[in-house]
């Protein structure tokens, strides 16, 4: 029994979790807009938010989509159908010619994990559709 209860233990502690179904047409309010939340909020909120870029529910859409990044000016945050065209692919794959990449924790930039990644990504690709 405290053999199990440690394997859970030691399990949480170094990140276990289920993977983030990628589907084939993410939209940011059912998917994208989640992980947003619980990935970006910490430095996007409406109090002092990060490059002046607010994600709180139901801001961070039309925030970003269309949008150009405040970190270099002639490219748009996300560029629907443009992915390498889109300032937060590279943020979040570790590419940006300008700024770390994202998200920052205390210790530094840490990459999301890889479903994460994909699922922004196919999210640009097919059209950033609300």
């Amino acid at each position: 029994m405290r053999v199990t209860l440690w394997i859970v233990i030691i399990a949480l502690s170094v990140g276990c979790r289920p993977p983030v179904d990628v589907p084939d047409a993410p939209s940011y309010a059912g998917d994208v807009e989640p992980l947003v939340v619980k990935r970006c909020l910490s430095c996007h909120e409406f109090e002092e938010p990060k490059a002046q870029l607010v994600l709180e529910v139901g801001e961070g859409y039309g925030r970003m989509v269309g949008r150009s990044s405040t970190q270099v000016k002639d490219v748009l945050i996300v560029a629907p159908g443009d992915v390498e065209g889109s300032y937060l692919w590279h943020k979040l794959d570790f590419t940006a010619a300008e700024g770390q990449g994202m998200p920052r924790t205390a210790f530094g930039a840490r990459r999301l994990p890889d479903d994460e990644v994909e699922l922004f990504r196919r999210w640009i690709e097919t059209g950033a559709k609300p």
